[in-house]
């Protein structure tokens, strides 16, 4: 079974806000690591500094390597040996409130939804774990730890541009060939904060404007619901990729916390984008609300909300996965884990299907559909 990869700026042995915040800010460099999701036990490939990638041989070893040249030779044959529509990556950015055990419990399970289907073209994920507490308390420290990640990832992002330059250059009239499969790019929650700081570091730099993601996925942003507008970093998402899908819930209680306590604006992952007519082109936004909204009014109080979980569970499980969690039911902000629907839109965008064709979806006009 094939590997995933994960990059990471945390020290993955303490965990503590001290240390967080401080290894952060001091090292801005990052880490890369091998995932077995049949064992998940985790491989770090050892550190070197990649000068280029001219002299990087198609049919190398990857094992043989060192740091991104491992990373992104892997990649590489791993798509270009990939069957037809089993070869595509996803790169992701996790939440609030995740550990180093919680991203690997987390990669875990983004492996049996998206890898494991045979409905899904995701044969290899490349996993994100930036410095979040893993503490419910702690908002406020992962916030200042999302901005220096994002940071980083435009480093790791010129690394990228560096490789497509340099690898598949001419040699001898010979340039490698391109595998045809496709890498997208999804973030859950704060981990579009994540994403908004690394498009702030690289938009500036023409020489990084690589159109290197097909899809581009946003699952419950906790941002700004400006955060589409011109003149913000994710208006020039399109730059980066070919199609934006937008995920909100309005029932999203994790953003309504959010929005009352922490933050200034509505949160554009539970009410979507202040406006539709200012947001970038072939960006759709995709309201999830209706699948749950009735359901979770049924239960008031804390007794309704505990005796009648059964049956609750029962009565939506048309939209859930087996493997539902309470968390879900409650909060409506995992949807793209726990949620059949949102799933299954998902994966036809992943597909690459036309966004009018994508069954049970509705269109409400203006790059706004509803499922």
């Amino acid at each position: 079974m094939l590997n995933h990869w994960i990059i990471t700026n945390r020290p993955v042995v303490n965990d503590s806000v001290e240390d967080l915040r401080s290894f952060v800010r001091a090292r801005p460099e990052f880490r890369i690591a091998g995932f077995d999701p049949l064992s998940q036990a985790v491989q770090f490939v050892t550190d070197e500094y990649v000068e280029n990638y001219e002299n990087l041989d198609v049919g190398a070893d990857p094992v043989g390597l060192k740091g991104t040249q491992q990373l992104f030779l892997s990649l590489y044959q791993t798509m270009a040996n990939a069957p037809k529509d089993k070869g595509d990556i996803l790169f992701f950015m996790h939440g609030f409130n995740y550990s180093w055990q919680d991203s690997l419990a987390h990669l875990q399970k983004l492996h049996e939804i998206y890898v494991e289907s045979k409905n899904s073209p995701i044969c290899q994920i490349v996993y994100f774990s930036w410095p979040s507490v893993g503490d419910l308390l702690r908002y406020r420290a992962d916030q200042e730890n999302a901005l220096p990640s994002g940071w980083m990832l435009g480093r790791l992002f010129a690394k990228v541009v560096q490789f497509y330059a340099d690898f598949f250059k001419r040699r001898d009239g010979v340039r490698p060939a391109y595998c045809g499969k496709k890498i997208h790019m999804a973030a859950h929650s704060m981990g579009n904060q994540v994403m908004e700081s690394f498009l702030k570091a690289v938009n500036n730099e023409s020489i990084y404007r690589l159109n290197l993601f097909e899809e581009i996925l946003l699952f419950n942003a906790d941002l700004d619901w400006t955060a589409l507008e011109s003149g913000r970093p994710l208006y020039s998402l399109p730059e980066y990729g070919n199609r934006i899908h937008v995920y909100n819930h309005v029932s999203d209680d994790a953003l309504h916390i959010s929005e009352s306590t922490k933050n200034n604006e509505k949160r554009l992952g539970r009410h979507g984008p202040r406006s539709l007519d200012l947001i970038p082109p072939r960006t759709l936004i995709v309201d999830c609300s209706a699948g749950s909204t009735a359901s979770r009014r049924a239960i008031t109080t804390p007794f309704e909300r505990k005796s009648g979980f059964a049956s609750r569970v029962k009565a939506i499980s048309g939209e859930l996965q087996p493997a539902t969690q309470w968390k879900e039911l409650m909060v409506d902000h995992w949807g793209y884990l726990y949620r059949n629907n949102v799933v299954d839109d998902i994966k036809a965008v992943l597909r690459g299907e036309p966004s009018s064709d994508i069954a049970g979806r509705s269109f409400s006009g203006n790059q706004l559909f509803r499922i």
